[in-house]
């Protein structure tokens, strides 16, 4: 009889034989083996592009006779180099939200503006007559601007403007890029998008100006800026007058009121003061046609919903007021 236990290979017919390859593996990662980290790069927006200058009128040109463009030729910074000292005009060099500053140093009479395209933006008309003493007047607005677009303080009005510079009185003219509209917010970054000064892409800034119609208010509370020039962030309401913060963070508020015998008034926050002024041209010197520009400003730090606004107080009229060349102006954005 055969026996099948010794017929052949008697191993074990679920074992390789000897010498037979590895059977194949299966594919893919081993599960066994620990998954190494991918190379995540972060989505870390570029730096924001910076264009910001200041130039001071040169003591050679102080009361200067002319209209036009008022050059201020002494640069103390160019970023961007925007602004020409050659024509004093500053040309926009990249689109979106900038703030523009001018404080003049006036002994006698002065009248200028911020000029953009050709088109008054806010001016300021200022004396310090019958004294000629050295006084100073400032006025500032925010503006959209597009690429190619022209800023600069233009002189109006006839005869000498007692606009001065010297070794220690400056005039000045300062701008600064605010920001864009284009841009969605990075949570990788510590700043919003590419800017700043931006809530989900918008930034935050307004200028708002005193309608002729509401000059010399005899009412205390809200002084309320009907024109609006710009709004970004639809922050400010020309309706009311008040500022309804859309995002937290800091921000900078400034008031210039053009005041012919008193005012008084203040930025308020939540209806609690900030800081306040009490400006006043003497009976005697409005004969000779005195108006004059106060001007206040502060940072304040705001959560959303909170109300900024321009309080107006004391008793009787307040002598703040607007003619179509001579602005009382709010201003704010914001910073971060």
């Amino acid at each position: 009889m055969r026996c099948f236990c010794c017929d052949g290979d008697s191993s074990d017919p679920q074992q390789p034989k000897s010498g037979d390859p590895d059977p194949p593996k299966p594919s893919g990662p081993d599960p066994k083996e620990p998954k190494k980290a991918k190379n995540i790069v972060p989505d870390i927006p570029p730096p924001r592009r910076v264009v910001a200058f200041t130039a001071k009128l040169n003591t050679a040109h102080s009361t200067p006779y002319h209209s036009g463009v008022l050059k201020l030729v002494d640069v103390v910074v160019n970023e961007g180099d925007a602004y020409s000292p050659d024509t004093g005009i500053f040309t926009c060099p990249l689109g979106g939200l900038y703030h523009f500053t001018v404080h003049m140093s006036v002994n006698g009479r002065a009248q200028c503006a911020i000029f953009k395209n050709g088109e008054s933006l806010a001016s300021v008309y200022h004396t310090s007559l019958p004294d000629k003493c050295s006084q100073v007047a400032s006025v500032s607005s925010v503006v959209q601007l597009s690429e190619g677009d022209t800023v600069w303080v233009n002189l109006w009005g006839h005869g000498r403007h007692e606009i001065i510079a010297t070794e220690d009185n400056d005039t000045v003219f300062v701008g600064f890029y605010l920001g864009n509209r284009s841009v969605s917010s990075h949570p990788q970054s510590s700043v919003m998008a590419y800017d700043s000064s931006s809530t989900h892409g918008r930034p935050v800034a307004f200028t708002a100006k005193l309608n002729v119609d509401d000059s010399y208010p005899k009412h205390s509370g809200v002084l309320k800026f009907a024109t609006v020039l710009a709004n970004e962030g639809g922050g400010y309401s020309a309706d009311t007058g008040i500022f309804t913060c859309p995002l937290d963070g800091l921000y900078h508020f400034m008031v210039h009121v053009t005041v012919y015998g008193r005012g008084q008034c203040a930025i308020f926050k939540n209806g609690e003061v900030v800081v306040s002024l009490y400006h006043t041209n003497l009976p005697d010197k409005l004969s000779y046609n005195s108006s004059q520009v106060a001007s206040i400003s502060s940072v304040i730090k705001l959560s959303k919903n909170d109300e900024v606004w321009i309080n107006l107080w004391g008793r009787g009229r307040n002598d703040i007021f607007a003619t179509e060349d001579n602005d009382t102006i709010f201003t704010g954005f914001y910073l971060r």
